[in-house]
């Protein structure tokens, strides 16, 4: 039987076994109002110890929606790879937000991590996903503008309704108008 993991790996010819069952988390976290500040991490590279250096997978934010329609719903996600403590920080426009994450444990004994986030906003708005562990860190941020959505009929109608008026309101002063004047020229010529 031929299987492939979420990275396209075809895992039954692989000599390592996968991971066994229990090996995957899901978690939903709110903020920690009273956590100190995210202290400095190490800068992301090759560490000399051995250990999985943390990584941020694409598609990165900035891949993402970016462009919405005020209130419109829209998701974004972040994933990486780490060591175990690796976990993730998302903020909208630098205030912290509650983070759903799914862990898996990889053969290599590295860690990849999913994350998201599904909002609305009423105005562009700058979000940042990090990424952080004692191996390192990494940060991916988009801006999302929001677009004005395209007017319902009844806007429309209204608008068109009110040039009409423009128009229609334009037609009688100058009809009174020709009538002044009309009546004016008949006086003149008798």
């Amino acid at each position: 039987m031929i299987g492939f993991d979420c990275f396209g790996v075809n895992i039954s010819s692989s000599p390592m076994p996968f991971p066994p069952p229990g090996s995957s988390s899901l978690s939903c976290l709110v903020p920690d109002s009273s956590s100190s500040p995210r202290s400095p991490w190490l800068a992301p590279g090759s560490r000399p110890d051995g250990r999985p250096r943390v990584t941020l997978l694409p598609p990165f934010l900035k891949d993402q929606a970016q462009h919405v329609h005020a209130l419109g719903t829209f998701h974004l996600f972040c994933q990486a790879t780490g060591p175990a403590d690796v976990r993730f920080v998302w903020e909208k426009n630098g205030r912290e937000l509650e983070t759903c994450v799914q862990t898996h444990a990889l053969p290599d004994g590295s860690t990849h991590v999913l994350s998201w986030l599904r909002d609305t906003v009423r105005e562009s708005t700058e979000y940042r996903c990090s990424v952080l562990s004692s191996a390192g860190s990494q940060t991916s941020h988009v801006w999302v503008t929001v677009t004005r959505p395209e007017a319902t009929p009844q806007e429309k109608w209204t608008r068109e309704l009110a040039a009409w008026r423009a128009v229609a309101e334009e037609h009688d002063r100058m009809m009174q108008t020709w009538r002044k004047v009309w009546g004016s020229c008949n006086k003149d010529t008798f």
